[in-house]
C-alpha cells in the first residue's frame, strides 16, 4: 500500500470515532474571539470557518461574535506561529488543514509542536480532492476522461494552480507524479478561492481543488471535473467518476477541517468551544450544505482527536520524505 493511500486510509477510519461532547458552558469569553483561518479568502477552509461563524452567531451558541481573521502565509506557517504565541489566550481558536501536518516538517525552524502547542478542539468535516481543468482550456480542450487527462500530462508543459508552497496540493501532485509518470510545473497560490480563479482565468491547466473552491465555476459550466479521489461517487457529483471506479484505488486522499485552540486555556474553555462546535455540527443547515457541498460529515474530539493528529502526522512525513 503507497503513502498516498495509507493515509486516506487513515482519515477514513478515524471519521467513524465519536465521543460524547460535555454540554456545560461554565466558561464565557470576555471579549470577541479571534477565529485564525490558516489559508486565504475564499478556499474550503474560509468557507467553513464563516460558514461555523454565521451558524453560531445566528443561533446564539456563542455569547460573543466569532472574528475571521485570514492569516494564508508560509502556507499555514503565519496562522501556526500566532496561535502557538498566544498559549492561555482563552479568547483564539483555529481552523486546520493537512498543512497543520505538512508544514511544521518543511518549515522546522518555526519549533512548532502540533501535539504540545495547541488544544485539540474537533474535527466536522473531512473534505475530498478532485482533479479538475478548465472546460475548453488551451491546453484541455477536447479532454472528457482522467485517461484523456493523464494521456496529455504525460506531453509535458502543463501547469498546476495550489494553495501554498509544499502544501497538501503540491505533495499530491509529486504522489501523482509518481503514481501516472508525468510532469507539471506548481504554481502556489494563498488560498483555495485564488486557485481556482487562476484555473480559469487561464493561468494554470489543472488543478486538484476541493469540490467547494470550484463549486461556482463548476455550477456556470466554465470548469469540469475528471475525478473525485474516492472509493464512491459523492452524490453531490453524480456524474463524476470514483478513483476506485476508474482502476485508481491508490488515488484516495482527503483533508480535514478540524479546529484548535492555542495551549493551556483550561479544561473549561475546551468544553465551551467543543460545544460550540459541536452544536453547529448538529445544525441541519450545517449539515446540509456540507453534503450538498460533497463533504463528509467526520466528529472527532478531544483526546480522539488529539491521537488522530499524531498519527497523521507521522504519515505526512512519510510523504515529505518520499516526497524529497
Amino acid at each position: 500500500m503507497n503513502l498516498l493511500k495509507k493515509v486516506a486510509v487513515l482519515l477514513v477510519s478515524f471519521s467513524f470515532v465519536a465521543v460524547s461532547t460535555v454540554s456545560a458552558k461554565e466558561f464565557k469569553p470576555k471579549k470577541p474571539i479571534e477565529l485564525i483561518i490558516m489559508a486565504g479568502q475564499g478556499g474550503g477552509a474560509d468557507e467553513i470557518a464563516r460558514l461555523v461563524q454565521g451558524i453560531a452567531e445566528k443561533n446564539d451558541f456563542t455569547s460573543k461574535p466569532l472574528i475571521p481573521i485570514n492569516k494564508p502565509g508560509g502556507s499555514g506557517g503565519e496562522a501556526m506561529t500566532y496561535v502557538k504565541g498566544k498559549s492561555g489566550d482563552q479568547h483564539t481558536i483555529m481552523i486546520t488543514l493537512n498543512s497543520f501536518f505538512t508544514t511544521p516538517q518543511n518549515q522546522t525552524e518555526l519549533g512548532i509542536d502540533i501535539i504540545e502547542d495547541y488544544t485539540p478542539l474537533a474535527r466536522l468535516l473531512t473534505d475530498t480532492f478532485m482533479v479538475w481543468i478548465k472546460k475548453d482550456g488551451a491546453k484541455t480542450s477536447g479532454i472528457n476522461t482522467l485517461d484523456d487527462f493523464l494521456a496529455r500530462a504525460k506531453q509535458g508543459d502543463l501547469v498546476m494552480g495550489g494553495t501554498g508552497k509544499m502544501s497538501e496540493d503540491e505533495l499530491l501532485l509529486g504522489m501523482m507524479r509518481g503514481m501516472f509518470g508525468f510532469d507539471a510545473k506548481y504554481v502556489p497560490y494563498s488560498g483555495g478561492g485564488a486557485v481556482a480563479k487562476g484555473l480559469i482565468g487561464g493561468e494554470s491547466d489543472f488543478t486538484l481543488n476541493n469540490p467547494s473552491e470550484q463549486m461556482g465555476f463548476y455550477q456556470s459550466g466554465d470548469s469540469k471535473a475528471l475525478v473525485m479521489m474516492t472509493p464512491k461517487r459523492n452524490p453531490a457529483f453524480p456524474e463524476v467518476p470514483s478513483s476506485y471506479e476508474l482502476g485508481y484505488p491508490d488515488l484516495e486522499y482527503y483533508m480535514m477541517r478540524a479546529f484548535v485552540a492555542p495551549a493551556d486555556i483550561g479544561a473549561e474553555a475546551t468544553k465551551y468551544y467543543t460545544g460550540i462546535l459541536h452544536d453547529v455540527y448538529m445544525n441541519a443547515d450545517f449539515q446540509k450544505f456540507n453534503i450538498d457541498d460533497g463533504k463528509l460529515l467526520s466528529w472527532i474530539e478531544g483526546y480522539g482527536l488529539s491521537d488522530f493528529f499524531q498519527v497523521e502526522y507521522d504519515k505526512h512525513s512519510e510523504i515529505v520524505a518520499a516526497f524529497n
